[in-house]
């Protein structure tokens, strides 16, 4: 029966070994599992992360990732539950050979029959592969038996300390049972559960203990046999996952690949790409809508390119031409004169540059205004235009200023050519309206030549040559020649000019007064002493102007007011000789506690008169300084008075209701001198000092004065000779009645800085 017994606690142990395994190896595999399961979770959201992923990698991530996580935990889940069931077998069958053999040692323990006892852990020892020990010991510690390698005491003592039934060490797991004393006899003995051997414990001594030692070799090896078994399958199937995810994205991305293709192609300009429409739904469509994009794209293209073409021409036509004329304009022909210049320097070639200055624009322009000025220089430009030989390039360079450049020209031809067009313009009658105006225009020409260094040279040269001509008698040419008298005063004037800035100052210009006398009281002239008159009636003074040059002598305006006027310099000045004359003024006023009785007369230029700012700086001029502006008369000359009528008008009007006087200087040069005085309210008529200067001789200039003289009284107008330069011209004009006059015989002009010095004098 024993025997029996025995081979029965054999087989079922043998039963379990399959199954078991060591639960201290099951909690570290899974938690790797669990571990390499948070891993994949991380890559997974580092991959949804990125933001630039192509279209093939997402449908890859797509088709794996949820694949690769649903297979780890299928496998974590399977691994934890069947390393669950291995490791309880394992514990069921240490439990199960050690509850078993425990009444089979009863016996040997009882009798302390060694014998029987290690015949019987060795049958253990022998039919359990996995079993490394079977130990069998008394109450009190003794070992009776032995099977396998000796227990370390260290672990027989924590287990007696701690009452454990089971112990894992390194190697394996330790069972043990306590061996009682059983009140039933040996051949029959019957196994009893280990719940029924756990009840009568208590009312049976235990007379020994049994220790198994069960390695966890055989469950190692049966754990990693599973693990590679199910990691092969998994890699087995993540490639083809892999594949068939990398197949479906790639039949997916390809033709998306081809649009992405094709709309970078479109992007770099290529507007000829094309799709092959070769796949299906929705593809199919984004396929056929690209092609129809592009299409219409490359469409939209090439006309929206004719556009730009011709809006690029159009561009290229307007910064190179006046958009008034259509003539080229001053930046291209300068660029074409400096070409001209460095094939003369390189190749020797001779070329003409021509300055062309129409007569009677200003008068035009502002006689009609500015919409006929633009008229007249459209006409002409065309006129001009029309005689053009294929390779002249004619310009205009600004205002009523062309440039004329004759390329690879002689003199004798250029001559032709000018001489052609000044027939034109003087033939030439341009009607506005009710008004005709004969045109003329001046020519300056140039030759061209290795002495010039800059284009700026040319064109200033071709200037002055352009005003000899206009000085000659207009309507004519004139050649540039550097040793040219005119050309030499002309190059003195505009020098005399280069120094001016916006900030005038009594380094640049200094300020002189000529008296103005009523002939009336002018006592007859009867010594060889000074000419003295007595002057009962107020002081009246023409402020003239002087320039500085650089040695420090005075500069009569003759000098430089005509550059001045040419360069648009002349608003500072009259401005800077207004503030001048009302700071004189000032000056007087205080010497004399506001009793002066001397007045000034201020000439303005025809440029000031088109400066519509300037009423509002005599007014403030009038606030700063204080003056009486009876004390102020206003001078201008007839032909800057006609030419800017209205402004002219404007400027007497809203002056005279301040209270200041105004007088038309040079009155008699025009040819439509009586016709238009009606139009302008003033009070003295300057009569031209060309027809006082020889009136004692020339009855023609006398007539003249006396008929200027009458038509001014008729008018209420006080008259004004220039030039009295000699008793007799006093004595003629005496007799004509004039009012007033002004000249080297009757006073020289001074510096108005003496009138300040002698102002105590003055008024004894």
């Amino acid at each position: 029966m024993k025997k029996k017994n025995i081979n029965s606690i054999f087989t079922q142990t043998t039963k379990a070994k399959s199954l078991t395994v060591h639960a201290d190896l099951f909690k570290k595999q899974t938690d790797f599992l669990n571990a390499q399961n948070l891993a994949a979770k991380n890559l997974t959201a580092q991959f949804f992360d990125v933001k630039n992923l192509g279209i093939k990698t997402r449908v890859i991530l797509l088709g794996t990732i949820p694949g690769l996580v649903f297979a780890i935990i299928l496998a974590s889940y399977a691994v934890s539950h069947i390393f669950g069931v291995l490791n309880q077998s394992l514990q069921d069958r240490g439990r199960i050979i050690a509850s078993q053999l425990s009444p089979a040692v009863e016996y040997g323990v009882i009798s302390g029959n060694k014998q029987v006892l290690q015949k019987l852990v060795q049958g253990v020892l022998s039919a359990e592969d996995e079993v490394l020990t079977v130990m069998v010991v008394d109450n009190k510690g003794k070992v009776l038996a032995l099977s396998g390698p000796q227990l370390p005491s260290a672990l027989i003592v924590k287990i007696r300390q701690n009452n454990l039934t089971e112990l894992n060490h390194s190697k394996g797991v330790i069972f043990t049972s306590p061996v009682f004393r059983s009140l039933v006899e040996i051949d029959d003995f019957v196994a009893i559960s280990g719940e029924e051997t756990k009840n009568n414990s208590l009312y049976k001594p235990a007379i020994g203990q049994i220790y198994i030692d069960l390695s966890k070799h055989a469950s190692n090896d049966l754990k990693r046999n599973l693990l590679t078994k199910i990691a092969l399958i998994g890699l087995i199937g993540l490639l083809f996952s892999l594949l068939l995810a990398w197949w479906i994205g790639r039949n997916i991305t390809k033709p998306i690949q081809e649009i992405a293709y094709a709309v970078n192609k479109v992007g770099e300009g290529s507007f000829s790409q094309t799709i092959t429409e070769n796949s299906s739904g929705e593809l199919k469509t984004l396929q056929r809508g690209f092609n129809s994009m592009a299409t219409s794209l490359k469409q939209a293209y090439e006309s929206m390119q004719d556009k730009v073409n011709d809006a690029t021409k159009m561009l290229r036509y307007q910064t190179q031409h006046d958009d008034l004329t259509g003539l080229i304009n001053r930046r291209e022909f300068e660029a074409r004169l400096e070409r001209s210049l460095k094939s003369v320097h390189e190749n020797n070639a001779q070329h003409v540059f021509c300055f062309l200055d129409l007569d009677q624009f200003k008068l035009v322009n502002d006689t009609c205004g500015h919409v006929a000025g633009d008229e007249l220089l459209k006409q002409v430009s065309l006129l001009l235009d029309n005689r053009m030989r294929d390779r002249d390039t004619l310009a205009r360079l600004g205002g009523d200023e062309f440039g004329l450049l004759l390329e690879n020209c002689s003199l004798s031809d250029a001559s032709q050519i000018t001489n052609a067009l000044l027939k034109i313009v003087r033939d030439y009658r341009f009607m506005y309206e009710d008004k005709i105006f004969n045109v003329g225009v001046s020519i300056g020409l140039v030759v061209i030549n290795q002495g010039f260094e800059s284009v700026s040279d040319i064109i200033h040269a071709a200037d002055m040559a352009c005003y000899s001509a206009k000085k000659a008698g207009r309507n004519q040419s004139f050649l540039f020649n550097a040793g040219d008298v005119e050309v030499t005063q002309r190059k003195t004037a505009v020098e005399a000019i280069a120094d001016i800035t916006d900030e005038i100052d009594d380094k640049q210009f200094v300020l002189y007064c000529q008296p103005i006398l009523p002939l009336a009281s002018v006592a007859p002239f009867t010594s060889a002493l000074p000419f003295t008159p007595h002057i009962p009636e107020p002081q009246h003074f023409e402020v003239l102007i002087r320039k500085v040059g650089q040695d420090g002598k005075h500069m009569l305006p003759t000098t430089f007011i005509p550059s001045a006027e040419r360069y648009h310099l002349m608003p500072n000045i009259d401005r800077w000789v207004i503030k001048q004359t009302f700071s004189t003024l000032r000056q007087l006023l205080n010497k004399s506690n506001e009793q002066c009785n001397v007045a000034f007369s201020i000439n303005l230029s025809g440029t000031s008169l088109s400066d519509k700012s300037l009423l509002g700086y005599i007014r403030e001029q009038f606030a700063i300084y204080a003056i009486p502006p009876q004390a102020i008369c206003f001078e201008i000359t007839e032909t800057a008075a006609i030419v800017n009528l209205k402004n002219t008008i404007n400027l007497f009007a809203a002056l005279r209701k301040i209270g200041c006087t105004f007088a038309l200087d040079d009155f008699g040069s025009g040819m439509s001198s009586f016709m238009y005085l009606k139009n302008f309210d003033v009070d003295y008529l300057k009569i031209d000092g060309s027809f006082v200067k020889e009136m004692d001789s020339n009855k023609i200039d006398h007539a003249m004065v006396r008929s200027i003289h009458s038509v001014a009284e008729a008018m209420n107008i006080k008259t004004v000779a220039e030039f009295v330069e000699s008793e007799a011209i006093l004595k003629e004009l005496k007799n004509i009645g004039v009012h007033y006059g002004q000249g080297l015989f009757l006073g020289a002009p001074i510096p108005i800085k003496k009138l300040l010095e002698n102002f105590s004098l003055l008024n004894s």
